[in-house]
């Protein structure tokens, strides 16, 4: 009767460098280069999905660090405007005593201030969507 063979054999190609750590490695370990194949194999399958979520993770967090790094970009070229001509009108209403008029204009820009910022941030969820979808 023919012994049933369990195992499956498998063949590939690897650099001149990483075959000679190998051989390095199994006379250390004192195992066989093809037990080492084994090992890097089955250590490979077991943490795949872990790998894979890793990766995912990864990209997840660059695209979250450029989206925070644009918005605060964003934040702080408005700022240093929305500054500049809030010290030219004021120093403007100092001069001709337009306290009605600067302050009607001051919550006009606020209010745009606020539809633009629900519109960015409308437009910025919806980007963040699509990369949490992947």
């Amino acid at each position: 009767m023919k012994k049933e063979i369990n195992n499956c054999r498998i063949q590939t190609l690897i650099s001149p460098h990483d075959f000679q750590k190998l051989v390095a490695l199994g006379k250390e370990k004192k195992i066989s280069q093809a037990a080492i194949y084994r090992e890097a194999v089955r250590w490979y399958i077991a943490n795949h999905d872990k790998l894979k979520g890793d990766m995912r993770d990864t990209e997840l967090s660059k695209n979250i660090k450029s989206m925070t790094d644009r918005i605060c970009g964003m934040l702080a070229r408005q700022g240093a405007q929305t500054g500049t001509l809030y010290e030219l009108a004021w120093q403007n209403h100092a001069e001709n005593r337009m306290q009605e008029r600067f302050v009607a204009a001051a919550n006009l820009v606020k209010s745009k201030m606020r539809k633009r910022l629900e519109d960015d941030e409308r437009a910025i969820a919806e980007r963040m969507g699509k990369v949490v979808e992947k």
